[in-house]
């Protein structure tokens, strides 16, 4: 009998447990500093021509200026890029540095230096403007840079995750091209990792097709990791 109480006992409190965490409402929001600097290790996993192609390298997002109504500029700088095919290793210089401005809710207001005609919020994550628990979705739509389409993602809140020592909250992210010219037809789909406290990415996990790449021959279809290193 007491084993019977115990265990229900229990269950009730992992049940309890459990709504306190889908109930909790998050405030997403950039929170950082001037000079802040956080540092991701980026894996591309890319079917090229029914051919595997394996390209990591490192980015740095280096926050410059914090302005006044909470706008954020970040420099943000990859390293050597190691291309890997087969048993071939081709090293690419690192492009130049890029700058971006992004306002509180992580949306970009402003970008310099961008190579090529990438979707811009690919790597980045659009905060909406009240707070959010486990089930909710919202959704954002940016204009595409350097002749790239408009991009539409849409965003659901689904759980909660310790990763890389960080309480994050786990978001299901889906991305489309809404005008895009016919053979340019990006699309997207996984999941980002985000820091609740200073609103940057502690990781992400993304699916890929028809990603056009500046000196790709043709639109890329992989899956795209990104992930928060110290």
């Amino acid at each position: 009998m007491r084993r019977v109480f115990r265990a229900t006992l229990l269950t009730a409190c992992a049940l309890m447990s459990l709504n306190a965490a889908t109930s909790q409402e998050y405030t997403l929001k950039l929170n950082v500093k001037e000079g802040d600097t956080f540092k991701y290790r980026m894996t591309m996993e890319i079917d090229f021509g029914g051919q595997n192609l394996l390209a990591t390298t490192t980015v740095t997002n280096k926050v410059l200026k914090v302005e006044e109504n909470g706008n954020v500029e970040v420099e943000s700088a990859s390293g050597e890029l190691i291309i890997k095919f087969g048993d071939q290793e081709m090293p690419q210089p690192a492009p130049p540095a890029t700058k971006m401005t992004y306002k509180p809710n992580g949306e970009i207001a402003k970008m310099e230096n961008a190579q090529g005609p990438l979707p811009t919020n690919a790597s980045s994550t659009f905060f909406p403007d009240k707070p959010v628990k486990v089930g909710d979705k919202w959704s954002n739509t940016t204009k595409g840079q350097n002749g790239s389409p408009d991009i539409e993602t849409t965003y659901e809140l689904v759980g909660t995750e310790k990763v890389a020592d960080i309480e994050s909250v786990k978001v299901k992210v889906s991305v489309r091209a809404v005008n895009a010219k016919e053979g340019e037809g990006f699309s997207g789909s996984g999941h980002v990792w985000i820091d609740p406290k200073t609103g940057m990415l502690v990781k992400s996990e993304m699916q890929i097709k028809g990603w056009q790449v500046e000196g790709a021959p043709m639109p890329i279809d992989g899956t795209l990791k990104m992930e928060l290193v110290k």
